[in-house]
């Protein structure tokens, strides 16, 4: 923001600082400045640099302000910025017949004041007007808008006026704009509005859009030599809608820079004031009598109890209470002191200027920046607890042990991608979150998937020919973005992605088989390590519904939910992204299994007695998960079994298309003696039965 040093000076007292006062002043206290530039007849001009939730001090008068409390000067607003512009004019049902239909409220236009001047006089603006807008680079337009423009920069309220007689129909129309309707702007050109944006509108029923709320005013009823009657608008407007607007139609004004940063409604009042004052001075006129308002109720103010000894708790130093209440009322806040359990206390009532601060440690920063953050004592030793770390930080440790010992490299991608890659990879039911940032380009949706990063950079290391033993492994945790479909409401998640190379040699089915046990061995693995081997995990094929980019693919389940996705990326994502061989991946909701950790260990004694190994090649259908036939065994579960554990598949001759070979070993134990054949010999029998009857299983000779 430009501000002029005359300017600020106008409202302290005594008013001499010097540019470069100023400088140290405002930089000290967390406003620091840029750049400074002499300008004729003494005065500097200032470019301060200022975070968004300082709104406030995008005013000479916030500056002013800040000024005040830091130097010890007095301070001194506009003397008709303290009263109410409603002390004049009475509320009404219009102003200058022109009455307003707010149908946004608090949802999108919390107040909306019109006021009507008659008579008024358009032409050059006198000197001293000219001169302060000329010090922060305005340029002078006519006495009518410069008081506008000369309010903005002095107390932070953007206004505008209308030509009344280019007002078409008996009201103001506040409304969200429809979809392809057209605005001539100020400044020459005409946007075609998307739909959504606030506008102002007259003609019937609102038909015709005038301004673009809170960003640029129309051309159709812009002040002119021949303008005799005005409508003075004075307004608040969602941030959010303002910034949206704004962005959309690639417009930055210095009253939309405003808005977006929050104008409280309750500060409307004396800027209104000070409008009139000014316009009837540099312009005549007379006000009407009435003025028309469409606003919902003022927010009451925030009160914040501020404690002595918290204050002194966090700054690790006492001030004095009389300090303490100079300094906040310095800066507008109304201060009562009160006693407290904890000793002395305020009371402290928020302005509406300062709708940043929320909390007490606010207070508190408030408190120490005014106070003077040189005045905090830095001890030479300084005596740091070391706490351990957080069960999540733990689990995301291991888990990065653990895929690192497989061979995986951790990859880092960008949290944007195009819209045909994230299609790809969007779960059903949900849509994807688009950004209306130009700058992005094609790349203009988030990620719904980390899968899309992966992809690319398995291209970007196939270009540079990089190669690994065993294939290249990445892994990703990051978060994921979507919108549910049916209600809008925003699903952000982290998960862990994997990537794996198929094998170089075998056949292409082998190798594809390859892959797929790579990256499932890897889920196993990482899920084991942080939820334990008894999770529960299981891998559901799916013959439909998946995603476009994975295919085959498998739901991976823990303890009976879905939490991820594996599979082969389908040769429509290989295509797209130019893969030379295939490759396996991987994505998992990462939070249960952060939950999970860390997994419960299990202690045994070792066995005193050998174990009798049995294995059993079963002949099943290709549609028999591994899942089934754990499932008979748990139902099953000999006398004698201590476990069992797949070994492999077999397809081809001489089995029948359509069907598989299934082999697992089953270790029987006894623990207090050495088992017999003729004990093992019943209880595998039982087991190939229970195979026969409920998966229609033979025994592979």
């Amino acid at each position: 923001m430009k501000a002029s040093v005359a300017w600020i000076n106008a409202y302290l007292s005594p008013g001499d600082l010097t540019g470069e006062q100023a400088q140290d002043l405002l930089t000290f206290a967390g406003l620091p400045i840029d750049s400074t530039t002499p300008l004729p007849g003494g005065d500097v001009q200032l470019e301060v640099e200022l975070t968004s939730n300082r709104g406030d001090c995008l005013s000479h008068v916030g500056l002013a302000r800040e000024v005040a409390a830091l130097s010890g000067r007095g301070f001194t607003p506009p003397a008709s910025a303290a009263v109410s512009a409603s002390s004049g004019p009475s509320a009404g049902a219009s102003a200058g017949g022109v009455g307003v239909e707010n149908r946004c409220k608090a949802a999108g236009c919390p107040a909306f004041v019109l006021y009507c001047i008659r008579g008024v006089k358009v032409g050059p603006s006198p000197q001293w007007l000219r001169t302060r807008l000329e010090a922060i680079g305005q340029r002078s337009i006519n006495n009518v808008v410069d008081v506008t423009n000369f309010v903005l920069h002095e107390l932070g309220q953007p206004s505008h006026v209308f030509d009344r007689n280019a007002v078409a129909g008996s009201a103001l129309v506040v409304r969200p704009a429809a979809k392809g309707e057209k605005l001539p702007l100020l400044d020459g050109q005409t946007i075609t509005l998307g739909g959504g944006e606030l506008v102002i509108c007259d003609g019937p029923e609102g038909a015709r859009p005038i301004s673009l709320a809170g960003v640029m005013g129309g051309s159709a009823t812009a002040v002119s030599d021949r303008t005799s009657d005005v409508l003075l608008e004075v307004a608040t407007w969602d941030p959010v809608l303002v910034r949206l607007a704004a962005r959309r139609h690639n417009l930055r004004t210095d009253a939309g820079h405003r808005y977006e940063r929050f104008v409280d409604q309750r500060t409307m009042p004396a800027a209104a004031a000070r409008l009139i004052e000014l316009l009837l001075e540099v312009a005549g006129g007379k006000v009407e009598p009435t003025f028309a308002s469409g606003n919902s109720p003022d927010a009451p103010a925030t009160q914040i109890t501020l404690r002595a000894r918290r204050l002194e708790s966090v700054l690790g130093l006492a001030i004095d209470a009389e300090v303490v209440e100079r300094i906040l009322r310095a800066h507008g806040f109304g201060v009562q002191a009160e006693g407290g359990p904890d000793g002395a206390q305020w009371r402290v009532v928020v302005p509406a200027h300062r709708h940043d601060v929320k909390i007490e440690v606010d207070l508190i920063e408030e408190v120490i920046r005014t106070h003077g953050y040189d005045k905090l004592t830095i001890p030479e030793v300084l005596g740091v607890r070391v706490a351990p770390l957080q069960g999540t930080e733990q689990g995301r440790r291991e888990l990065t042990r653990v895929l690192t010992g497989l061979g995986y490299f951790e990859a880092l991608t960008f949290s944007f991608t195009s819209g045909k890659q994230a299609k790809m990879f969007l779960p059903a039911g949900m849509q994807l979150v688009r950004v209306s940032d130009g700058r992005r380009g094609e790349e203009g949706v988030c990620r719904p998937s980390v899968l899309p990063g992966l992809l690319a950079c398995r291209r970007a290391n196939q270009d540079a020919r990089v190669h690994a033993e065993g294939g290249v492994r990445l892994f990703e945790i990051a978060a994921v973005f979507a919108q549910d479909a049916s209600t809008g409401a925003s699903a952000e998640r982290r998960v862990l992605a994997l990537l794996a190379d198929a094998p170089p040699a075998g056949s292409a089915m082998e190798r594809k088989q390859g892959a797929i046990g790579t990256i499932r061995g890897s889920v196993e693995r990482a899920v084991y390590a942080l939820a334990g081997g008894g999770a529960g995990l299981a891998f559901v094929p799916q013959s439909a519904g998946g995603l476009p980019g994975v295919d085959p693919s498998a739901t991976i389940m823990l303890a009976g939910k879905p939490i991820g996705v594996l599979g082969l990326a389908s040769a429509q994502a290989s295509a797209l992204y130019d893969l030379q061989g295939p490759v396996a991946v991987a994505e998992v909701e990462i939070q249960p299994l952060l939950e999970a950790f860390p997994p419960r260990s299990a202690v045994r004694e070792l066995p005193t007695t050998p174990a009798v190994e049995r294995d059993l090649s079963l002949i099943v259908g290709e549609g028999v998960l591994w899942s089934q036939i754990e499932g008979v065994l748990s139902a099953t579960r000999p006398a004698l079994i201590e476990s069992w554990r797949f070994l492999g598949t077999y397809r081809g001759k001489p089995l029948n298309a359509g069907h598989k070979s299934v082999t697992l070993r089953m270790t029987f134990r006894d623990p207090t003696r050495t088992l017999r054949d003729e004990e093992v010999t019943p209880q595998v029998q039982a087991v190939v039965g229970a195979m026969q009857s409920q998966l229609g299983a033979t025994l592979r000779i």
